[in-house]
C-alpha cells in the first residue's frame, strides 16, 4: 500500500465553453435589438406628380415696419393704423397671386404689435410663404 502523496500531472484548466456561450447569447441580443431599431423607422412612398413646377416671381411682396409701427406695402405707405387698412394694401399689391413669398422688413426697435399684425393679415389672406428678414449680428 502506498500511502504517500501522489502527484498528479493534471494541470489546472479553466472551462471556456460557458464563457463562449455566454457571449454568444450577448452577441445576438445586440444584433437583433439593433435589427429592430432600423425597422422602427417609417418607410413612407411619396405620390408621384407629373405637374411642371410653377416658377414663382423672382421679387417677394415686401412689407416694411418702421420703429414707429407703420407699415409700407412695396415701398407705399399704408394710410391708417388699423389691420384693415394693411389688409386692404397687400391685396391691392398682390391682387389674387397668393403664391407669391410675403417678406417682413421690421425695424429693431418696431413694436412687435404691428409685426404680429402684418402676419395675421399675411395668414388671413392666405399667404404661405412668409419670411422675415433679420441681418447678422457682428460679434
Amino acid at each position: 500500500m502506498n500511502l504517500g502523496r501522489v502527484q498528479r500531472d493534471d494541470e489546472p484548466e479553466i472551462n471556456l465553453i460557458s464563457l463562449i456561450d455566454v457571449l454568444l447569447v450577448l452577441v445576438l441580443f445586440l444584433v437583433l435589438t439593433t435589427t429592430f431599431a432600423r425597422e422602427a423607422r417609417l418607410n413612407v412612398q411619396l405620390p408621384q406628380a407629373d405637374v411642371e413646377p410653377r416658377t414663382l416671381p423672382l421679387k417677394p411682396l415686401e412689407v416694411v415696419v418702421d420703429a414707429q409701427g407703420r407699415w409700407y406695402v412695396a415701398e407705399r405707405e399704408v394710410i391708417g393704423t388699423s389691420a384693415d387698412a394693411l389688409q386692404r394694401a397687400i391685396e391691392q399689391v398682390a391682387g389674387d397671386e397668393r403664391e407669391q413669398p410675403l417678406t417682413i422688413r421690421a425695424d429693431a426697435k418696431a413694436p412687435h404689435q404691428a409685426v404680429v399684425t402684418v402676419m395675421e393679415v399675411a395668414g388671413r389672406l392666405g399667404f404661405a410663404d412668409l419670411a422675415i428678414l433679420t441681418v447678422k449680428a457682428e460679434r
